[in-house]
């Protein structure tokens, strides 16, 4: 077989292919005689030349996949679904509240104009918790003698975890801070960058803009909203309310993330003429002629999703449960209104390695009822693991 770029695709040499075009190589040039087993110096020379070969044609052949954006990763992805006019939702930071307490004037140094930096500067006042993570202030500030609460900000970009009662520890010595600790709750919960798999999903729904249904045009529409992670559009054309508590002839849009204003504007942009709109955030939009328009959605709020199973590997082995975890998290996502199925893990691990052997799945909503399919308590939320949600035993 050659390796060919057609209609039907790239199709490359496979590893015994080339090997074996290379031994006939050999015994052209030294006779069929010569010993090509590959415990003998012409046979390793074979395989290595062999590997290299193939090596290259694993490279071709990810360049080649990286043009389907249902199969790109990483910066090739961000490429194509910039086509499309998708980009790619950045991790944000965590910031919290914490009560640092002086005995006289100190001046401590913050981030200032560098907040949302990655790298951090020299000398901003910088504490830890229990588990090492770090926190650095957000605002330089000069403050007397007492209890100040100040807003701190985790070095490291992404969901970073924090539990009252656990930042306690200075990192840079300043005379004068006699105590530190948070005892409120987070201001805002950073996130994680958007994954290649939740990535891929969002291009592929914002895609359906120019399609005949006017309500993939609205999901579309509004999934290009900056800041716009998820959303759905459902519509009752009936005469009556149904059983989703949609209004006749009304369309219920469900977001999460992004401005209401620019959500509200895409909504309107879209929306087909006369219909109503169920929705508890409302916003007023200005049409052309100067009156306005009250636009309606909800907000998708997350319910918290814990798992439980069995793995073993066919044949005797060791898992990294941490890793397995922390792989589920990153690329299990459950869709807005949708039921959490224990296939849906299943599958995944499965798919990791044929060897792994799943038994006993089961889910649960509140860490008490445990089953093989879990429903939202409402259908405008959606589901949301964590890694410690899961258990691996």
């Amino acid at each position: 077989m050659s390796d060919t770029l057609d209609r039907t695709g790239l199709t490359l040499k496979t590893l015994p292919e080339l090997t074996t075009e290379l031994q006939d190589g050999y015994k052209a040039v030294y006779g069929d005689d010569i010993n090509l087993a590959s415990d003998t110096p012409d046979g390793q020379i074979i395989g290595i030349q062999a590997q290299e070969a193939i090596d290259l044609r694993e490279v071709l052949r990810d360049i080649n996949t990286s043009f389907d954006p249902d199969q790109a990763q990483g910066l090739a992805l961000d490429q194509r679904c910039a086509l499309n006019g998708v980009k790619r939702n950045g991790g944000t930071f965590t910031v919290t509240p914490v009560d640092i307490t002086v005995d006289r004037s100190v001046t401590l140094k913050g981030l200032d104009t560098d907040s949302e930096n990655v790298t951090i500067p020299a000398g901003v006042y910088t504490i830890k918790d229990n588990a090492g993570t770090q926190f650095v202030l957000v605002d330089s500030t000069t403050i007397s003698t007492g209890l100040h609460a100040l807003s701190f900000r985790a070095s490291l970009l992404g969901a970073v975890q924090v539990t009252i009662g656990t930042i306690t520890t200075p990192v840079t010595a300043i005379a004068g801070v006699t105590t530190i600790i948070n005892s409120a709750s987070i201001t805002n919960q950073g996130v994680d960058e958007e994954t290649d798999a939740a990535l891929r999903v969002r291009r592929e729904r914002s895609v359906s803009g120019p399609s005949q249904g006017y309500t993939d045009s609205i999901e579309a529409a509004i999934l290009e909203v900056a800041g716009v992670t998820a959303c759905i559009c459902d519509e009752n054309v009936g005469d009556t309310t149904d059983s989703a508590g949609i209004p006749p002839h009304s369309i219920w849009v469900i977001v999460e993330g992004g401005a209401d204003a620019d959500i509200a504007q895409a909504i309107y942009a879209t929306r087909s003429a006369g219909s109503g709109m169920k929705g508890s955030t409302i916003v007023a939009v200005t049409r052309p002629n100067g009156r306005t328009i009250d636009i309606k959605f909800d907000r998708s709020a997350t319910e918290n999703l814990w798992a439980k199973f069995n793995v073993l590997v066919i044949g005797g082995g060791t898992i990294d449960k941490d890793n397995l975890k922390t792989l589920i998290v990153q690329n299990i996502f459950y869709e807005i209104g949708e039921s959490a199925s224990g296939d849906k893990i299943t599958c995944y691990v499965k798919d990791l390695n044929q060897k792994y052997q799943v038994t006993g799945m089961l889910l649960s909503s509140d860490n008490a009822t445990w089953l093989e399919v879990v429903s939202l308590a409402s259908v405008a939320n959606k589901f949301q693991l964590a890694t410690s949600r899961i258990t691996i035993s």
